[in-house]
């Protein structure tokens, strides 16, 4: 997978440059890892991070990265060709110190990212004289939104790896397994197939057929065991290459009622329908819901649309972070653009009957739209 960071430089360098912005310091976090290219991790707790793991972008030329000695091994990984390594003698103030002369810094604005540590702020006031704060996390998100083909092909593969495992998992769900016990199965199976992370903790909601009805659909007990006619919506994210999945099916434990089987229908039928209207230009971000809708209001399922009982999400984009803007919902007018890869995720729910959901990850094209992920759309009752 060959990634096009001179693409996401420039790109960067003209917000910047729009936004009145003289340098940009980044943190271990999505966008460190997006402008590097560097597999350091940066999901997990903040403490577990580095506060030497910086990358120093100008508006004009070639950035500095710095690394702490324990990501110095990294280093040669990045396309970056100024690296520096904190050496055993040497205080990061020296560093910094040395940042700032090399880049000639004159005073202006610096923009700060995620995940910059507070000792970082510090070293970069003292040897950046006359900065002006401001933040920079979402200074790239419209550039993230549209993904190069290294990057779709990084999707590409956590999507084929995570519909390989799932389709692993579901035929050893039995009658007793608990959410819990699931959750733990398809994330041990994940990690067996190679992912380096989960993109959230996996997910097999259960609801079974005339319970009490609640005002949240997560009223099974989670310790408590599978039994008959009860439906499981699966929610599963992995993370390869630095890269999200992000997939979503229902299954059903035992017989099924008809009403139940057609929503499932009418759900699978509405994504694919849908996505068969989407191509650059041919919607708006905010349209994605009302088409769903529509196609489920004439399937006389659209009263149990979940989101129509909230505000209208459908769905978001996905890459380098599992959510990612713009989100589907109805006040975002972004159209549809070459290169976007989002989630649909439309859930079903009836109170005390079901909960059922289909998610699937979609690449927009110049003249249709793609499913990333193909996973059975008929296996329904187990």
């Amino acid at each position: 997978m060959v990634m096009n960071f001179s693409r996401r430089l420039a790109g960067l360098q003209e917000r910047m440059l729009a936004e009145s912005i003289d340098l940009v310091v980044y943190g271990s976090c999505q966008n460190f890892q997006y402008i590097t290219g560097l597999p350091i991790k940066w999901r997990g707790g903040v403490d577990l991070m580095h506060s030497d793991d910086n990358v120093f972008v100008p508006q004009e030329g070639a950035p500095v990265l710095t690394l702490s000695q324990r990501s110095g091994r990294h280093g040669k990984a990045s396309w970056i060709g100024d690296t520096r390594v904190l050496e055993k003698e040497e205080s990061y103030t020296d560093l910094v110190k040395k940042v700032a002369s090399d880049l000639d810094w004159r005073a202006g604005r610096i923009g700060v990212g995620e995940h910059v540590f507070g000792s970082t702020w510090i070293e970069v006031a003292r040897s950046f004289p006359g900065a002006r704060f401001r933040g920079a996390s979402s200074l790239m998100d419209d550039l993230r939104m549209i993904k190069d083909p290294g990057e779709i092909e990084a999707l590409r593969r956590v999507a084929r790896l995570t519909e390989n495992v799932m389709g692993d998992v579901i035929p050893e769900i039995e009658s007793g397994i608990t959410q819990n016990e699931l959750s733990i199965f398809i994330d041990m199976l994940g990690r067996k197939a190679g992912v380096t992370d989960v993109s959230f903790p996996p997910t097999g909601l259960f609801i079974k057929n005339g319970s009490e009805p609640t005002p949240e659909p997560n009223s099974y007990p989670r310790d408590e065991g599978l039994v008959a006619g009860t439906s499981i919506a699966l929610d599963v994210g992995f993370v390869l290459d630095g890269y999200c999945s992000d997939w979503g099916r229902s299954l059903y434990w035992g017989p099924v009622g008809e009403d139940i089987r057609k929503g499932y229908v009418a759900l699978q039928s509405a994504v694919v329908k849908t996505v068969d209207k989407m191509y650059e230009g041919s919607m708006r971000v905010c349209d994605v819901f009302l088409i769903i809708e529509d196609f489920l209001d004439k399937d006389g399922y659209g009263d149990h649309l979940r989101a129509r009982l909230s505000d209208g999400t459908v769905g978001h984009q996905i890459g380098v972070e599992v959510h990612e803007n713009p989100w589907l919902k109805p006040d975002n007018m972004q159209e549809l653009q070459e290169g976007m890869v989002m989630c649909l995720e439309p859930k079903l729910w009836k109170a005390g009957e079901y909960y059922l959901r289909v998610e699937d990850m979609v690449l927009i094209h110049k003249n249709r739209a793609e499913f990333l992920t193909n996973y059975d759309r008929e296996q329904f009752q187990l």
